[in-house]
């Protein structure tokens, strides 16, 4: 079956749409798997956003949406089947250009069809769930909204084409697998945007790993947080590590509670870890409860050096007594990107009524910054010293009482199990 001139141009960029949803999704894999660790997009910087009583940033971004409830659909997860979606839809548009039947057409505006409405959903999930919107994601929605609109035009093309008066001597027509060669140049395309999204995967790990920042913390590991596991329900302390013995290292950092209690807690945090935002919720109600019961220790820790400046900047607000404010504030903000720009942090420090002008001045100058620097490496090198594996690794949060640390459990960073271990320690 010849198929008409008209739609030639047409069938080609639905393949080159289909293979750029490819990349689009792949690329968003691969950020996922970093954890976002440089933004959303992989190219640095923060171009998430949040809508409604969520403007703040607290749940918005690719992580929000890519790891929430409602990012599998039947066991699957969304990404693969965004990739499966646009695989299949280049295979059937490639098969329709060798085999010229019509149903193989008809079969591929099916499959967009359908992805088009579970698009809608998703859309609609983050608009108004789960109120964050995943910009890789939206990017993919106009792709498959783009996909729609092509098969649509292309129906209604071949629905009136103009058949050939028998004068006109017919164009010859690539038949078979070699109907497949006007699509070389897309095929090229796509293979070079989708090495590029690799190559940007591989540098983005590569800078992860290095050293280049202007400041630094010696020992500080550069290992994402693990995801807290719930294996037995039960509160437990961790049985991979020894009791801390002395715990004068941290009795210097901020606390609240009863500083005279024979009951000390050391929690170690990262103000970019998710965990950690949530086991401080859960350890303020403890905290409510149970204020004279024990000593609670917050000892900021940067997991990674993108979360330094924010270590640094909570170093001086416990000197001007808004360690909390700023500390809370950061969670607040937290959108799962590990780390904010100069720009965020002075925005976070004015919001708690300090000078962010003025830290980031200090931040130029090395003689006012290094004190800081000083008081950070010192906590560092205690918390590699007592919260460390055996083979050195350290991840975050961690929370000590009397020296015990408790498993990184659900169960153990219970409000019930906290609870428990400090009354059992008094």
């Amino acid at each position: 079956m010849a198929l008409p001139a008209q739609t030639s141009i047409l069938r080609r960029v639905i393949v080159g749409v289909a293979l750029l949803g490819v990349v689009v999704v792949t690329h968003l894999a691969l950020q996922k798997a970093a954890g976002f660790a440089n933004g959303c997009t992989g190219l640095g910087g923060e171009v998430s956003f949040a809508v409604g009583a969520d403007a703040t940033g607290t749940t918005a971004g690719c992580a929000a949406v890519t790891e929430s409830e409602y990012a599998d659909f039947l066991g699957i997860s969304n990404i693969a089947l965004g990739i499966v979606f646009y695989v299949l839809v280049a295979l059937l548009r490639l098969g329709y250009a060798v085999v010229r039947d019509d149903r193989i057409r008809l079969a591929s505006a099916g499959v967009v069809g359908v992805g088009m409405a579970y698009t809608v959903y998703l859309v609609y999930l983050q608009a108004v769930v789960l109120n964050s919107f995943c910009p890789l994601c939206m990017a993919s929605a106009a792709l498959v909204t783009l996909l729609t609109i092509l098969h649509v035009v292309e129906h209604r093309r071949l629905g009136t084409a103009v058949v050939p008066q028998k004068r006109r001597k017919p164009q010859p027509e690539l038949t078979g697998m070699s109907a497949l060669r006007p699509y070389l140049a897309v095929f090229g395309g796509f293979a070079v945007l989708l090495a590029t999204t690799f190559g940007l995967a591989a540098r983005a790990d590569d800078a992860q790993a290095g050293t280049g920042q202007a400041l630094q913390v010696e020992g500080v590991s550069q290992t994402p947080t693990p995801r807290i596991q719930d294996v037995t329900g039960e509160c437990t302390y961790d049985p991979s590590f020894d009791p801390i013995e002395d715990l004068t290292a941290f009795t210097g950092s901020p606390f609240m509670g009863n500083e005279s209690s024979d009951v000390t807690v050391v929690k170690v945090f990262d103000p970019n870890c998710p965990h950690c935002r949530d086991l401080t919720e859960t350890l303020d109600n403890v905290i409510e409860e149970n204020a004279d019961s024990a000593a609670y220790y917050f000892v900021a820790y940067p997991l990674r050096q993108q979360s330094l400046g924010q270590v640094l900047a909570l170093k001086l607000a416990q000197r001007e007594g808004k360690f909390f404010d700023l500390m809370n504030e950061m969670f607040r903000r937290q959108d799962q990107t590990w780390g904010m720009t100069m720009i965020e942090l002075v925005a976070t420090l004015d919001a708690v009524g300090m000078d962010g002008a003025g830290f980031e001045a200090l931040l130029a100058d090395d003689d006012r910054v290094q004190p800081l620097l000083a008081e950070v490496q010192a906590d560092a090198d205690a918390v590699n010293s007592s919260f460390a594996t055996a083979d050195g690794g350290i991840s975050v949060p961690k929370l000590a009482v009397n020296g015990r640390i408790v498993a990184s459990t659900f169960a153990s960073y219970s409000e019930r199990c906290l609870a428990r271990f400090v009354s059992e320690a008094g």
